[in-house]
């Protein structure tokens, strides 16, 4: 099955640690989208990212081919327990994205695929140390500069200060 990340799991490193059996596809975009942090998350210390609606936006992503044992572990990662429990972080949905760019050389084309979108708990800026996660694999999939600027202006967290 197909899965467009568009967070953390950028990061080819975090998402073969994750999912050992994925298998890259190719850079992909969702349209009429922008990557928003509406839910705060204590292991980042920040926000963390999720699709937003946005007419005339790109969300821009990549796209692995995952395994029916790699989606289980998404599921834990996200923090899906099970349709309608309110205890669910993120998600799963099927989602249509632009395959723009195929590592296989085939024609671009739109495809179905599996994403998360975040439960909304409270907005909050993402950490540095998230947001460089998303740029490491951003840089790395070769996202467009165009987007690459706009990751690199979002603002972050402050760190908190430690009280004496």
């Amino acid at each position: 099955m197909l899965y467009f990340a568009y967070g953390s799991n950028l990061d080819s490193e975090q998402m073969r640690s994750r999912c050992p059996g994925c298998h890259d596809v190719g850079l992909a975009a969702l349209r009429d989208h922008r990557l928003s942090f509406p839910r705060h998350s204590d292991d980042w210390d920040g926000g963390v990212g999720s699709p937003a609606l946005a007419h005339g936006h790109d969300l821009w992503g990549y796209l692995y081919d995952i395994t029916d044992q790699d989606k289980a572990e998404l599921d834990r990662y996200e923090g899906w327990i099970a349709p309608d429990d309110p205890g669910n972080a993120y998600l799963p949905e099927t989602i249509t994205v632009d395959l723009v760019r195929p590592d296989d050389d085939s024609p671009p084309r739109r495809v179905r695929a599996l994403t998360y979108i975040a439960r909304a708990t409270e907005a909050k800026l993402p950490s540095r140390r998230y947001l460089d996660v998303i740029l490491k694999g951003a840089r790395a999939r070769a996202l467009p500069e165009e987007y690459l600027a706009e990751l690199n202006v979002l603002p972050v967290a402050d760190p908190e200060v430690p009280s004496t």
